[in-house]
């Protein structure tokens, strides 16, 4: 792709991540800082360090990493929002990996270098790479229906958590100050749009903060004003028949409602159906699905119909010399299955470590390894001490499924003070009731 006709509106210069990397030193350069872009960064700090001449550079437009499988539980204040990112200079500084807080505009494929800057920055950067990794992960699909971008919440980054949280203390806050139920109806019907692992989870964390906790505090809100819908074709649709069953039944059994239908429209207080029906709502969250990154959709390289990247077992992309794709990115076939791997965070790790060993077997002129991963399985939390969990053909509900999917995920995070500090948010919880402050950040009108 050649450089984007924007370039010619900004200056090009600043100073640049490292020296031109040399063929002694060839530097890897991988876009992206989720599961798949610091994994990979990390396996391969791990495997080139005191062995092989190699600048890893990793860039990012966040400085921080953000463990996604427990974003449900910032956005509800069940753990602390900031224990769940954790700055990616900390992770990578020790190996050595060089690291850049920019975002990526355009990919030179022929020229091998990429157009980057910082967002409060006037200056672009050309910066040039000997191989290139791919792992810009992807952006919530809010063009399906007209008004969601401007009026819907979106559920993807740590930000949106902390939003959402405020949100819903605020409009408890709201419908305090008055007696009408009708308008307390209205500003305590919370809509989650999208019936998948993201939006079933959060809409089971919200149910649980509402009426598990916040209706304690607000003494002059009926039980029956808060209202939570759920609006999906169907609940869990990848999940194991019986599991995803058993996930309706707890829903329905708090009083969430299913609609099982698709959105329209959103207006500012509205959430328009595609029956024609409309769900008055101050609060519509959108988790119905994804789209690749800009900078993936633009490339002219061979991709897949959901716009994905194709690659081949070795992770590299089809058309492209050195180039390499992986995560939210990448349309690799499974093996066991003949289908692309889906695109979650337990295949991202598993991708990241076997294409550090790729790339490392490449420099060092060893045979590469393909990649063949058989999915372990899939957990969904369901908040109020209960899940579902399908493991390698192990169907488990209810507790068990809970405090598995606690273990497990607690043992994934990062690092051992990452560790500790969600566990003592989970242990306070059991003592102490669950802070429910609002922490607006923004100025408010009148203030």
């Amino acid at each position: 792709m050649m450089e984007s006709r924007q370039e010619a509106t900004l200056p090009l210069g600043g100073r640049l991540l490292a020296r031109p990397s040399t063929s002694l030193a060839p530097r890897i350069m991988i876009l992206g800082g989720g599961f798949a872009g610091v994994n990979t960064a990390l396996e391969l700090g791990k495997r080139c360090a005191g062995v092989l001449p190699v600048q890893v550079t990793l860039i990012s437009d966040q400085n921080f990493f953000l463990f996604t499988p427990m974003l449900a539980e910032a956005a509800t204040g069940a753990v602390e929002t900031r224990h769940v990112v954790y700055p990616i200079r900390s992770l990578c500084g020790k190996w050595g990996i060089e690291f850049g807080e920019m975002s990526v505009e355009a990919i030179d494929l022929e020229r091998r270098r990429i157009i980057a800057r910082h967002r409060r920055s006037p200056i672009r950067q050309r910066v040039h790479y000997d191989k290139l990794v791919l792992a810009l992960g992807a952006t919530p699909s809010m063009t399906i229906a007209p008004g969601a971008a401007e009026y819907s919440l979106p559920f993807k980054e740590a930000a949106d958590a902390f939003r959402i949280r405020n949100h819903v203390i605020n409009l408890f806050e709201t419908a305090a100050l008055t007696d009408d139920q009708w308008t307390q109806r209205r500003l305590l019907t919370f809509v989650v749009v999208g019936a998948g692992h993201a939006g079933t989870e959060l809409m089971a964390a919200i149910e649980e903060l509402t009426r598990g906790i916040l209706l304690r505090h607000y003494p002059s809100i009926h039980r029956d004003s808060v209202r939570l819908i759920l609006v999906g074709s169907t609940v869990l649709p990848q999940t194991a028949t019986n599991l995803a069953e058993y996930a309706k039944e707890q829903l329905v059994k708090r009083g969430i409602e299913l609609e099982a239908t698709r959105a329209s429209a959103v207006t500012p207080d509205t959430l328009i159906l595609k029956d024609g029906r409309s769900i008055p709502s101050n609060c519509i969250i959108w988790t119905a699905g994804t789209q690749v990154s800009p900078v993936i959709a633009t490339l002219p390289l061979p991709k897949a119909r959901d716009e994905r990247l194709k690659v081949n077992e070795f992770f590299e992309v089809e058309g492209a010399r050195d180039v390499y794709a992986l995560g939210d990115n990448a349309s690799q076939i499974n093996p066991h299955t003949g289908t692309p791997y889906v695109a979650t965070a337990q295949v991202a790790v598993r991708q990241a470590k076997a294409l550090a060993a790729v790339l490392e077997a490449v420099l060092t002129g060893q045979e590469k390894k393909p990649f063949r991963f058989r999915v372990l399985g899939e957990m969904v939390p369901l908040s109020r001490s209960t899940a579902v969990a399908d493991l390698r053909g192990i169907k488990l509900t209810g507790f068990v499924a809970w405090f598995l999917w606690r273990t497990i995920y607690m043992l994934k995070l990062p690092t051992l003070g990452a560790r500790l500090r969600v566990v003592l948010d989970w242990t306070v919880e059991v003592f102490f009731e669950r802070d429910v402050s609002e922490l607006t950040v923004e100025k408010l009108e009148g203030s």
